[in-house]
């Protein structure tokens, strides 16, 4: 019997062929303890009823009742408007399967028979051409979003099925779909959308009704990029990709028409490097995970290794997210070109991240990809929402000056209609599982039913993470099993955040101060056997059984590769999974110009009333002409709660200055 017991990340055994794994759906683990818990509440009782007010008053839900010739009027908004209100009927789903709300389902029920009512009798559905642009439907795919207002459509039809059993808003989908699958396709029309998204929901699409169809067109629009486009597939003449990828100097959003800009400007195996839009990448990225994942292929799988060593690399922000806006496109900009005060990390940019690296850990059931996917939700993607979950922003950046704000609403609204269809989704991001055993991904109070050899096994998780490194997980099945417990160690207990040289801890800390700790039924273990990331535990559990671990979480100083211009000199302050910002709200002083010397000590103080409940860092530095100043740190997800003001996650060291 292999058991892991006091492990460091860094010991790693030899390493087979890495498993396929699967994930344990949302809706079979019951979230319960005081981070997520409260979140995932408020996400239902406020965030998605607001949401939907907000789509009534911006006209998102009028255009579906005047395409339907319901009511009389114009259409309203950009092209995205139909994507909103299927993103919040996804959340409410997902919702109302972890907690039945009649008053929210009725009400989306009545959104459902408007949506259908605008749907025109040869599948087609989207209001924005039916109602400005009748004679021009499927002809402006680069630039507009029909393709990626049908994968959302496809994403809530599956959703609200598998949650409440009704069928209408999927049948929707599947027409929709079926239409779409009989203009593109080989030997049909060759093109691809400019927003990426049908891709992945087409996979869901498939899994859901058992069309196979829909898979293969998936396949097929993510194929399809890199070439010239048409009625066959064939590469670009050099004189049409140069023309494609023009840039008017003159004109900003020039670049918002380019092949680069949409990922294509070349097939997908042959992409190394992340660029253009950082959403569309993300989605794009999961998709081609997806398909890799069912169909194991191994160029797919390469290209995606490639792109993820560039990002988390090159290209990723200390608190997940991603993008620069460095070319006016929303996305990816040059190797370690990461400015803070102009960080771009669009928060649907970050749940992009969370979608693919969760894909990626699927597919090769390796830690290293929940590393990321619990730093992106921890910090950059919960940024993206206020503490009253009616606040949301657009792009998040690592360094203010004061003037920036949250707001109730966006236009486009994708970012707020993206936090409340992810929020109640972690559920799905915890657990997986393959034929030997069962990996645990994510640490959150509550329980998960996890389906095993014609029964199941329970893991209830007891935890105050992220506070708290101590988990308690109690087993319980019917009859003694022998399977394998998977425990992710996370990055953050090593010598870096993440599995790769753009940032390191530089606190000197020996491992033996944050490696993690076990026992077994009250018993410490001592062997260890570490594998990809996880310790494994392999033995005969029966009901009862309790496995514990300590995941030590002492303050820790991080500091970017040399490269990163930008934080040269500086350290970002992390303790667990969360990263830490000084704001103007706690610290009477310039944050900008706070200094800490190496004999800088903070020391973490959880406060229950202060911040929805956090744990803040208590400390002393230097700060513009005083010698000694107390320094409150808070997580960097909860700032600019408290109005405008100063913020810093990168702050200098007093020997730099």
């Amino acid at each position: 019997m292999a058991i892991a017991g006091a492990v460091s990340a860094s010991i790693e055994a030899a390493e087979p062929t890495p498993p396929k794994l699967t994930a344990l759906p949302y809706s079979a683990v019951r979230i319960a303890d005081e981070f997520w818990s409260p979140r995932i509440s408020l996400n239902q009782k406020v965030s998605i009823r607001d949401a939907f007010r907000k789509c009534e008053e911006s006209g998102n839900i009028g255009n579906f009742k005047i395409a339907a010739g319901l009511i009389a009027g114009e259409h309203k908004g950009s092209q995205a408007y139909d994507s909103d209100v299927y993103k919040i009927i996804e959340g409410a789903a997902y919702s109302l399967k972890i907690q039945p709300d009649a008053e929210l389902e009725s009400y989306v029920d009545g959104l459902v028979e408007a949506i259908a009512a605008a749907q025109q009798k040869d599948g087609y559905l989207n209001t924005y051409f039916i109602l400005r642009f009748p004679d021009k439907k499927w002809e402006m795919l680069p630039t507009e979003h029909e393709l990626y207002c049908a994968g959302h459509l496809f994403e809530a039809g599956v959703a609200y099925f598998e949650a409440t059993g009704k069928r209408k808003l999927l049948d929707v989908a599947v027409r929709l779909a079926d239409h779409i699958d009989s203009i593109f396709g080989p030997g049909k029309r060759y093109e691809v959308p400019g927003h990426q998204e049908i891709e992945l929901a087409l996979v869901k699409l498939a899994r859901c009704t058992g069309e196979k169809r829909y898979f293969d067109l998936a396949t097929f629009f993510l194929d399809e990029r890199g070439y010239a486009h048409g009625n066959s597939r064939r590469p670009p003449t050099p004189e049409e990709m140069a023309l494609q990828n023009t840039v008017d100097p003159n004109n900003r959003r020039s670049v918002w028409s380019t092949r680069r800009y949409r990922q294509d400007q070349a097939p997908v195996v042959d992409q190394d490097e992340a660029v253009g839009h950082a959403v569309r990448a993300g989605y794009m990225y999961a998709a081609m995970a997806d398909v890799a994942l069912q169909t194991g292929d191994l160029a797919y799988k390469s290209a995606l290794d490639n792109l993820w060593a560039n990002v988390v690399g090159q290209k990723q922000y200390i608190t997940g997210g991603v993008g620069t806006a460095q070319f006016g496109d929303e996305g990816f900009g040059t190797p370690y070109n990461l400015p803070n005060d102009r960080a771009y990390c669009e928060t649907c940019a970050a749940g992009a991240n969370i979608l693919w690296n969760q894909r990626m850990n699927l597919l090769e059931g390796d830690a290293k990809y929940a590393d990321v996917l619990e730093l992106a939700l921890y910090n950059g993607f919960l940024a993206g929402v206020s503490l009253s979950g009616v606040e949301f922003s657009y792009q998040n950046p690592l360094s203010s000056s004061g003037r920036f704000r949250r707001n109730e609403w966006s236009d486009p609204a994708c970012c707020p209609s993206n936090v409340v269809r992810l929020i109640p989704q972690i559920g799905n991001f915890i657990y997986a599982q393959d034929s030997e055993g069962i990996y645990v991904n994510l640490y959150t109070g509550g329980t998960a039913e996890i389906p095993w050899k014609g029964d199941s096994v329970s893991l209830t998780q007891a935890t105050r993470y992220p506070w708290d490194g101590k988990v308690k997980i109690t087993l319980g099945q019917k009859k003694a099993e022998e399977f394998t417990l998977n425990m992710r160690i996370p990055a953050w207990t090593g010598a870096s955040p993440l599995r790769s040289d753009l940032y390191r801890f530089a606190d000197g800390l020996p491992s033996s101060a944050t490696e993690a700790k076990f026992f077994v039924n009250g018993k410490s273990v001592k062997s260890s056997e570490m594998m990809r990331g996880y310790a494994r535990i392999r033995r005969t559990w029966k009901k009862g059984d309790i496995i514990e671990m300590d995941l030590p979480m002492p303050v820790r100083r991080v500091e970017a590769h040399p490269s990163v211009e930008a934080d040269r000199g500086r350290v970002a302050l992390m303790r667990g999974p969360i990263v830490y910002c000084v704001e103007s709200a706690d610290n009477p002083f310039d944050v900008q110009s706070v200094a800490l010397t190496k004999e800088s000590t903070f020391k973490p103080e959880f406060r229950s009333s202060f911040l929805g409940g956090v744990a803040a860092l208590l400390g002393k530095g230097s700060a513009a002409d005083k010698i000694s100043v107390d320094i409150t740190a808070i997580p960097y997800y909860a700032w600019a709660n408290r109005g405008k003001g100063a913020m810093a996650v990168w702050i200098r060291q007093a020997e730099f200055r």
